[in-house]
């Protein structure tokens, strides 16, 4: 399953909690306004003892606050959720099948554009997959020439790449993020259209 399938998945489960959120939080956003009318009507008769032109000033700002901090909580909550999104995206990607984890990997690796290096995996993911992947390499790119390091990291998924003094980072949290800003808006989207 691409990153886009899952994404798509993640979208449709969250689109749920974000209706039930996004209610919750009008639900919260209508009671801060209705106390802010209560508030708004005992200002309301004060004000008419002072003057027209103060009570209306004092209504305006009340209104604009409970409007500010309903926006700010309706904000928050949609920000939580996007978040949710992607934590799921990492859980989906960390409990892959190991063929698709391998495939996955390969994919990263390949995207690179590199033909050659040394691939340093967790020490858990070398023992397990390493010789699979740089088969599942040398199957999809056969001028590549790939090669498994000895050297291990904690990686918490994903790989290092390594060429010469350089190492690219193609880890499981490097991607996601780099996918969060380019997805972030779209996922927004998604979940709030």
């Amino acid at each position: 399953m691409s990153i886009e399938k899952i994404t798509s998945k993640i979208t449709a489960d969250a689109r749920e909690q974000a209706l039930a959120i996004a209610e919750d939080a009008k639900t919260q956003c209508d009671e801060i306004l209705a106390n802010a009318e209560k508030e708004a009507a005992a200002i309301l008769e004060d004000g008419e003892k002072r003057g027209q032109e103060e009570k209306e000033k004092r209504i305006q700002r009340k209104k604009a606050v409970a409007d500010i901090d309903g926006r700010k909580l309706v904000l928050e909550t949609k920000q939580k959720l996007i978040a949710s999104c992607f934590e799921k995206a990492e859980e989906a990607l960390h409990n892959m099948e190991e063929e698709r984890y391998i495939a996955f990997l390969a994919r990263v690796i390949t995207s690179t554009e590199e033909a050659s290096g040394e691939v340093i995996l967790s020490a858990g993911d070398r023992a397990q997959i390493g010789d699979k992947l740089i088969a599942a390499l040398k199957e999809k790119l056969p001028q590549g020439n790939f090669t498994l390091a000895e050297e291990t990291r904690e990686t918490g998924g994903g790989l290092f790449l390594k060429k010469g003094q350089v190492y690219l980072n193609c880890t499981i949290s490097a991607f996601l993020e780099e996918a969060r800003e380019q997805l972030i808006g779209q996922v927004a989207q998604q979940l709030f259209q």
